[in-house]
């Protein structure tokens, strides 16, 4: 499912992507990962390599959203 994270360290740090929660730690895949920035666009995360897949331990999370339609909308746009 397509979600929007914020994450602990930073409240305004977003990133989205496809998400499976497993079963134990690391508890969340995040495919296609992106990061949203302060002006609503997407940045490769992470950067400086072309893989899009992380995995994400739950100590990291504050939470998980649905996105807006538009930012879906971006996203989808530019995965393809």
């Amino acid at each position: 499912m397509l979600k929007l994270l914020i994450l602990k360290h930073s409240p305004d740090f977003y990133l989205i992507g496809t998400v499976t929660e497993l079963d134990e730690e690391p508890s969340l895949l995040i495919e296609n990962c992106y990061r949203v920035t302060e002006d609503g666009n997407l940045d490769e995360f992470p950067k400086f390599t072309d893989q899009r897949d992380l995995f994400l331990t739950s100590d990291l999370i504050f939470t998980i959203l649905d996105p807006s339609a538009s930012l879906a909308d971006l996203y989808k746009a530019t995965v393809g």
